[in-house]
């Protein structure tokens, strides 16, 4: 069931942002459109990221380069993958509301970083 929601909320989102990039200028959509855009991109790139950590979770102790180091043999269950992915998705999010405000500079991304790894530790405490 939370599959099947993650890729319907994630396709309807996709679309959603295809009609809002094709239709409207940030200017004549106003705050609520931009706002908008936003709250789509972001659950597009959850949906995305959810599928591809769950996926790549799947994947990696089925890899024969793997098997001899220390890997992690368990696999991420897809509420964990969604766990993780909720920090990341919200990385292009601020890269781009930061680049409408202003220039990204080192310092921004530093701040990102610094939030993502952060954000990443404490889902991490929370979910083991």
């Amino acid at each position: 069931m939370l599959k099947r929601s993650i890729a319907a909320v994630t396709v309807v989102s996709m679309m959603i942002i295809a009609v809002i990039i094709t239709t409207t200028t940030p200017s004549t959509s106003g705050p609520v459109g931009v706002l908008a855009f936003f709250i789509f991109l972001y659950l597009a790139a959850l949906g995305v990221l959810t599928f591809i950590f769950y996926g790549v979770s799947a994947a990696t102790p089925k890899m024969p380069l793997l098997s001899k180091k220390r890997v992690n043999k368990e696999r991420l269950s897809l509420k964990r993958s969604y766990y993780y992915a909720s920090v990341v998705a919200l990385v292009p999010v601020m890269l781009i509301a930061l680049k409408t405000v202003n220039e990204i500079g080192i310092y921004q991304i530093l701040l990102i970083s610094v939030f993502t790894v952060v954000a990443w530790i404490y889902v991490t405490n929370r979910t083991t």
